[in-house]
């Protein structure tokens, strides 16, 4: 009896140790495929592309279509060239690509639109940056903007029922689509999902003319906790984030799961011994 208790006790610890174990190893693979630096080389490319699209926004400002057409061809042939691989997903590839198409369509006529030129440059120069500065991309300046954004639909709710706010919806949704391909780039799909969906619904309620003002107010409230996500600036971020999320989160994993099977082992340890002196 004593020894069915004892390998009863050993074997649950051993069990309990084994998946802790692996699901620490499973996160920390999933962290290494999902974190991994860039070479210094996909970094230099990419930094090519960057001066290419930054000079291509500075010509689309000058409103030198010759210049921007020969900048949009010099950039078509360097991603026709380019590994994406380890710099953005497959999504953050099409959209770079959606917005050059974008901009060659832009500059097609001889007498192209100023602002549909520079709104499409705009874009490509900071899904470009998105790729070339994955820890300080330049959209992430567009946080401010577009919380002023929601701030002015809600105080226009609040302090002007029944007032028209298609004109502020559409500020905001022209600051979204200026970010949104490098925000692909950079944040999981889903988050990007998410704020489509949210921006068709508030779009639906300013279109409809029986929409209740606080209707309106509750779909902007959660679009700020929907922009905070998608900028990574969540407020309910636990206690443990910077030290799970600092440098070495592979190290902090293994320290806490190495604790708690520590504990485990102690305790069963003492049950073992508990079982021992009772039956001697």
């Amino acid at each position: 009896m004593f020894f069915g208790k004892k390998r009863s006790s050993l074997l649950m610890v051993g069990l309990l140790c084994c998946t802790l174990l692996s699901q620490i190893f499973l996160q920390n693979t999933a962290y290494a495929e999902n974190s991994d630096e860039a070479s210094p080389s996909l970094l230099n490319n990419a930094e090519q592309l960057n001066q290419i699209a930054t000079s291509l926004y500075r010509n689309a400002l000058d409103y030198n279509l010759s210049a921007v057409r020969e900048d949009i061809g010099d950039l078509t042939r360097q991603v026709e060239r380019f590994s994406f691989d380890g710099l953005t997903t497959v999504e953050g590839m099409h959209a770079l690509t959606e917005t050059i198409v974008e901009v060659k369509e832009a500059t097609a006529s001889v007498q192209a639109a100023s602002d549909s030129l520079q709104h499409a440059s705009a874009k490509l120069r900071l899904a470009v940056d998105s790729l070339a500065h994955p820890d300080k991309p330049l959209w992430l300046q567009y946080y401010k903007i577009m919380k002023e954004d929601l701030s002015s639909i809600e105080q226009k709710v609040m302090n002007e029922p029944g007032t028209d706010i298609t004109a502020a919806y559409s500020e905001l949704e022209s600051h979204y689509e200026t970010i949104r391909p490098a925000a692909i780039i950079r944040r999981p799909p889903y988050e990007i999902e998410r704020f489509d969906s949210w921006m068709s619904y508030l779009k639906g309620l300013t279109m409809s003319n029986g929409a209740k003002g606080q209707d309106i107010l509750d779909a902007v409230k959660q679009g700020d906790e929907f922009a905070n996500a998608l900028f990574g600036k969540e407020k309910d971020a636990t206690a443990f984030v910077p030290f799970a999320a600092g440098p070495e989160p592979w190290a902090a994993n293994l320290f806490l799961g190495s604790a708690i099977v520590a504990v485990l082992a102690y305790v069963g340890y003492r049950k073992y011994r508990g079982n021992h002196q009772s039956y001697f």
